[in-house]
């Protein structure tokens, strides 16, 4: 394989990957979470605190999903279970200030990448 055919497929692969992003901001209390196999979108997201938010997920993806809310404690704040693939399911919470972690816990996705940040209010 020639060394510019190479090079341009490592750096197309590189691209790929890498940060996050930058983090989602919304002032709403209502907000929506997209599924996918192993992403979570956005997966920085950033929410208003001391007000009740609800979360609508959506699973885009060809598995079953699950959708929860794990705080520094490492107790869920909120839990969904499955998600069929072209479904969502919507609810409400309460988080209080702080960072907590989104993922998925069927298997070994959040492993594999279905993970993401929900800062409240900070």
């Amino acid at each position: 394989m020639p060394v510019r055919l190479l090079t341009l497929i490592t750096l197309l692969t590189l691209a790929g990957c890498g940060s996050a992003g930058a983090p989602v901001r919304t002032s709403d209390t209502s907000f929506t979470v997209k599924l996918d196999e192993y992403t979570i979108r956005p997966q920085q997201l950033r929410v208003p605190a001391g007000k009740r938010l609800t979360v609508t997920v959506s699973n885009d993806g060809r598995l079953a999903h699950t959708f929860r809310v794990r705080g520094p404690s490492g107790r869920n704040i909120l839990a969904i279970t499955a998600i069929k693939p072209g479904e969502s399911a919507k609810k409400s919470f309460s988080p209080g200030k702080g960072t907590y972690t989104m993922y998925c816990v069927l298997a070994n996705h959040e492993e594999l990448g279905m993970n993401g940040k929900l800062t409240v209010g900070r």
